[in-house]
């Protein structure tokens, strides 16, 4: 297994950052102050600003340098009406297939690290896992082009669905509860009904959001 670079160290030390909401949007990234922050000399910490810019977490602004960037109530319709598209879809054509005892096995091991976090009430944690539920059942129906375009989203996906649970105390408890019956629907062989209850989940998550 290749090491670790020093730049790979600075641009996940700053993703997760962003990602957890210890840099919050509008928050200005420098490179003296994450000299600071991160221990490093300014030359991976320089490649790693580069890499947030261009995979959109952070962008330059004239006169400013780079901030954290945030992300406009129209791409957070624009994503939501695309997981709907897409998810509503697969729910429905998984119910369809053989599931395999294997695949069954990891859902069960995920609903249960939900429900832990529910217990807990730990948002940051449930969100990971929420994030792999998701990212399972389209990586399930094994359509490539499906799995790429959802990773190009991973991390705007992970904002968002932390967004929620932070402006919505009750929600992840109702979040796992949703997730249990698209699972249990789905591999039922109830295509509509799991349909139904991930289109309903998902357009929960944009009204929240977008009120």
């Amino acid at each position: 297994m290749p090491a670790v670079t020093l730049k790979e160290k600075a641009y996940d030390a700053m993703r997760r950052a962003i990602l957890d909401g210890e840099l919050r949007p509008g928050d200005f990234l420098t490179e003296r102050t994450l000299v600071e922050r991160l221990g490093m000399s300014r030359t991976p910490i320089r490649a790693a600003l580069e890499r947030l810019d261009a995979e959109g977490l952070a962008k330059y602004t004239p006169n400013k340098g780079l901030i954290v960037s945030d992300i406009s109530a129209a791409q957070v319709a624009e994503v939501f009406d695309f997981r709907i598209a897409i998810e509503g879809y697969v729910a429905k054509r998984l119910a369809g297939g053989t599931w395999r005892e294997a695949d069954r096995a990891w859902f069960r091991a995920n609903l249960q690290e939900q429900e832990r976090c529910v217990q807990a009430n730990d948002a940051e944690r449930f969100t990971a896992a929420d994030a792999a539920f998701h990212r399972k059942l389209v990586e399930l129906y094994d359509n490539g082009e499906m799995l790429r375009a959802a990773d190009r989203l991973q991390d705007r996906l992970y904002r968002l669905a932390l967004r929620v649970l932070r402006k919505d105390a009750q929600r992840i408890r109702a979040s796992y509860e949703d997730h249990l019956r698209i699972f249990e629907l789905a591999a039922a062989g109830r295509g509509d009904e799991a349909a139904q209850r991930m289109e309903a989940h998902l357009e929960y998550g944009k009204r929240i959001l977008l009120s």
